[in-house]
């Protein structure tokens, strides 16, 4: 079974582009355009390896999201994206322990060196 992410932002064309280029590198993803239907995801699906999240959301942070997934203890790793950078969210997110910190724009390679630095290579079935 491909190891899977789950990708949170309210950007349609962000999520599909990298929906479209972690899936080409083997990974299984799923995709949420709001903190609460990622939380819902990530709550009812223990699976998710990696949650790739922006922290500008509909009616939260992702910092906020983060938090409330750190205390529900979810082991997916975590990577927080922003175009908005300031010094209090990336010292929020050091705090929280978000494994990896992106500022947007970025080149989709970095993202997939960073998932497959965090979570490893895809799983590909022995035929593929």
């Amino acid at each position: 079974m491909p190891k899977s992410v789950l990708i949170v932002d309210d950007e349609k064309l962000l999520v599909r582009t990298l929906s479209k280029v972690l899936r080409e590198s083997g990974f299984r993803t799923a995709t949420a355009g709001s903190a609460e239907s990622a939380e819902r995801q990530a709550f009812g699906d223990p699976s998710f390896d990696l949650i790739v999240l922006d922290n500008r959301l509909p009616g939260e942070s992702g910092v906020e999201m983060v938090r409330r997934l750190r205390d529900r203890a979810v082991t997916s790793k975590l990577i927080l994206m922003t175009a908005y950078e300031t010094p209090d969210v990336k010292a929020e997110a050091k705090r929280l322990k978000v494994d990896r910190y992106l500022r947007k724009p970025f080149d989709l390679t970095v993202l997939v060196d960073e998932v497959v630095g965090l979570i490893g290579p895809a799983d590909m079935d022995a035929g593929g």
